[in-house]
């Protein structure tokens, strides 16, 4: 077993724009992990690299440039779902979303 570790990969900072109650919300958890002992920076920055990976595959995918074999032969709609995607409702409608 080594006890060398590789050099973390440096980060940098973005700015996002995200709607004033989600900023809030997001600095009440900030301040709830560092209590509780917990990085919010490094967890949401290890949700943006795989929102990113999700996003990169799904616009290779888009273009026909996937990198590794498809799950899926559905075809791909550019709002991510396709016809076949769809669900529909099991029950009777009264017209308002309710059986």
């Amino acid at each position: 077993m080594g006890v060398l570790k590789r050099k973390e990969e440096p980060t940098q900072t973005i700015t996002l724009r995200v709607p004033a109650s989600v900023k809030a919300e997001i600095d009440r958890l900030r301040e709830r992990a560092n209590d509780a002992g917990f990085d919010l920076n490094a967890t949401m920055g290890e949700s943006m690299v795989r929102l990113t990976r999700q996003m990169r595959e799904e616009m290779d995918a888009l273009n026909g440039q996937t990198g590794r074999p498809e799950r899926s032969r559905k075809p791909a709609r550019a709002d991510g779902v396709s016809s076949s995607d769809a669900v529909l409702p099991t029950g009777p409608s009264n017209g308002q979303g309710q059986a």
